[in-house]
């Protein structure tokens, strides 16, 4: 909504650091053709100070996480929103029983809005506040499918997530896939957060060199690689997580998988052995994510959202 002086509202986003998903996502929300009804601006959490409360109308942290620190420097409820982005990480806030703590929950139920991409977080916390879903969007003109048609000599799987820990391997499943591909005639290349670290344009490249892409997580917040490779005509196999149901269709445009290595193996060999299918599968996929996961078509979720807060 404008102001009674019509003038547009003025939305800070909140990221973690430059560089980082948060700043990609935010760097696109601010690309897109401006709204006559909302300003958007960028900042980084560790810039914001309480004198940002009189520059703009709400100060939206693209985590719950974000929005915690940013209120213990001094931004109040009433201006402050944020995103749920992990379930995993309201862990942090709950008491010896499993339960949330008052402190955690007496900020959380009055934050300014709340939102989220999945009906999965919308189901899981909704009872403790109105939620508003709004979808992520993907840049279909930077992730889209190879002009190059050349076949693969080896079919290559693809893979994504951080391997620095004992957790982050046993959360997105990196294990798992090792054991699934044991033996097979694939190759398996991976991204790391790490060694394998790659610009945004490079992470295009890799997935237009895939035959098709892994998601192994134990839970995700979207997963944002489903949609990027998803994007590039790449059929997906994933565990279910995130909005991984809204997007799949299993054999239609990926296949949705139990998380242990047989699943994984099965699908593998199945895409493996039927190309027809697999290259089906990816321009379905692609089709998928021009249709209903790309920013023009998800933009109009988060300017309702921020209007109506």
């Amino acid at each position: 909504m404008e102001h009674a002086n019509g003038k547009a509202r003025k939305i800070l986003l909140v990221a973690d650091h430059p560089g980082w998903a948060f700043h990609h996502r935010a760097k696109e929300m601010m690309a897109l053709p401006s709204s006559k009804n909302l300003k958007v601006d960028l900042k980084y959490r560790d810039q914001i100070t309480a004198k940002d409360n009189n520059q703009y109308d709400i100060i939206y942290a693209m985590s719950v996480l974000i929005a915690n620190r940013l209120h213990h420097k001094g931004i109040p409820l009433n201006k402050l929103a944020a995103g749920i982005t992990s379930s995993r990480q309201f862990n942090r806030y709950k008491g010896g029983k499993g339960t949330y703590k008052k402190e955690f929950l007496d900020f959380f139920t009055n934050l300014r809005g709340v939102n989220t991409v999945s009906n999965e977080f919308v189901q899981q916390f909704n009872k403790y506040r109105p939620i508003y879903k709004t979808r992520t969007g993907i840049n279909e003109n930077l992730f889209k499918p190879s002009t190059d048609n050349t076949s693969q000599s080896t079919f290559t799987v693809g893979w994504v997530g951080r391997i620095d820990g004992h957790l982050h391997r046993e959360l997105k499943g990196y294990d798992i896939v090792l054991s699934a591909i044991k033996g097979l005639d694939m190759k398996l290349d991976i991204r790391t957060f790490t060694k394998n670290n790659v610009s945004r344009d490079k992470m295009v490249e890799f997935y237009q060199g895939l035959d098709c892409f892994i998601c192994s997580s134990e839970s995700e917040h979207i997963p944002l690689p489903v949609l990027e490779a998803g994007a590039c005509g790449v059929p997906i196999i994933s565990t279910q997580v995130g909005i991984v149901p809204e997007v799949i269709k299993p054999y239609e445009n990926g296949i949705i998988i139990q998380r242990n290595a047989s699943a994984i193996r099965e699908a593998l060999l199945y895409l493996m052995k039927n190309p027809d299918q697999r290259k089906s599968m990816g321009r379905s996929i692609r089709h998928t994510i021009l249709d209903q996961w790309t920013w023009d078509v998800c933009w109009k979720e988060w300017e309702d959202f921020f209007t109506a807060i």
